[in-house]
């Protein structure tokens, strides 16, 4: 039995998640003004930001299968709602590059299984 206890949740990093969730919501079904702030291409934009919400994800919370359930399940919906609205596209390959940001933070958790 050790002195520390295990932190199941923590609150700042569930915040910083909500935040970057929010702002990410936004900006994958709000309707393109033109020009982009960040001149990134459109896939990488994908890996970061699902990578920079898998990593936040896994920060919040020791809830591995619960959270990498979630952070897959948004990826699938937000390109199911993107194929809906006339201003935006849903793509297949937009769906590949959240799913790598996705598995590169949690890689060891889908191959391996283990409890780390």
């Amino acid at each position: 039995m050790g002195l520390t206890k295990s932190i199941e949740f923590s609150y700042f990093w569930t915040s910083i998640f909500i935040v970057v969730l929010l702002i990410s919501s936004y900006a994958l079904f709000s309707q393109p003004s033109g020009g982009s702030l960040i001149n990134l291409p459109d896939k990488a934009m994908h890996f970061f930001l699902f990578l920079t919400l898998s990593f936040l994800l896994k920060k919040s919370n020791n809830y591995l299968k619960t959270s990498l359930f979630f952070i897959i399940f948004y990826a699938v919906l937000s390109e199911i709602i993107q194929w809906f609205l006339p201003y935006r596209e849903g793509d297949f390959i937009d769906l590949f590059f959240n799913l790598l940001g996705i598995l590169v933070i949690f890689w060891k958790k889908i191959f391996f299984f283990s409890r780390a």
